[in-house]
């Protein structure tokens, strides 16, 4: 796990608030065929996070509009790579743990300066990065982080591999693989407002599946999604309390689904599912 420790007040504009409070950055990612692929390697270096946005009325009754823009903080300025298929089924990496000023924030920025597919092959795509990334990802946090004086805030950063890696030509045969279309795709989440999800998902008592995919939709769509490991296991962390609907599928089996699946703060939700042919 790498993390970045300061115990000093990063440079900024303002601080709001008086006191201080520890943000921890954790990165993990959403499920990705792999297959055929070795690495999917993105490279990160500064990070910020901005002060909520003050809100005025605009006259029309309850409607708000922004006041004025936040102040940005830094919260990293180093250059760091990773793996982000070693950050599957719960595993997560430290971005950094700093002290900023106490107060809320509902803004993360990420600014990704390389992206990169290898293959088992050997083959290596190297990513173009959009153009309107140049000022960095823009990764809202609903609902804000309250920062409190002494205490410890941990965010997770969830990086949808299968989003943002996009395939060109045939995943299912490496030599129709073209090549890949960076487009990255990242959610956050205050952790104490969030739960995880986990199972195990099998044919009988002997028989486990691996590379299972599962999903957690909210409102027909697809909010998460892992894949089950060598011993038909699979989590999923950062999910936000509240009810979902929960699908497993694998090719060859008929899919399940799973209603009323709740999640609560803090709390762990067992879900297994039983796939038959």
């Amino acid at each position: 796990m790498l993390n970045t420790a300061c115990n000093q007040l990063p440079k900024t504009e303002e601080i709001g608030a008086i006191g201080t409070g520890n943000v921890v950055l954790k990165l993990t990612d959403a499920p990705f065929p792999v297959s055929l692929v070795d690495k999917a390697m993105v490279t990160i270096d500064t990070i910020k996070i901005r002060t909520a946005l003050a809100m005025s009325s605009n006259g029309k009754g309850s409607d708000k509009k922004p006041e004025k823009d936040g102040v940005y903080t830094v919260l990293s300025n180093k250059v760091q790579e990773f793996n982000l298929l070693d950050l599957r089924n719960g595993i997560t990496s430290d971005l950094l743990d700093i002290t900023i000023g106490a107060g809320s924030y509902d803004l993360i920025t990420m600014h990704v300066t390389a992206a990169k597919v290898i293959l088992k092959d050997g083959t290596v795509y190297q990513m173009k990065i959009p153009g309107g990334s140049k000022s960095g990802l823009k990764i809202k946090l609903v609902p804000e982080l309250v920062v409190e004086t002494g205490v410890v805030n941990e965010v997770l950063l969830d990086f949808d591999v299968s989003k943002s890696f996009i395939a060109q030509g045939n995943m299912k045969a490496k030599h129709g693989i073209k090549g890949f279309i960076f487009n990255p795709v990242i959610r956050a989440m205050v952790e104490k407002h969030s739960g995880s999800v986990f199972g195990k998902v099998f044919e009988n008592d002997t028989i486990l599946i691996e590379a299972a995919h599962v999903q957690i939709l909210r409102a027909d769509t697809i909010f998460s999604s892992a894949l089950t490991d060598n011993k038909g296991k699979y989590v999923m962390i950062g999910i936000p309390a509240g009810n979902y609907k929960m699908v497993c599928e694998k090719d060859g089996y008929i899919s399940v689904q799973a209603d009323q699946v709740i999640v609560k703060a803090k709390g762990k939700t067992a879900q297994n599912f039983k796939l038959t042919k």
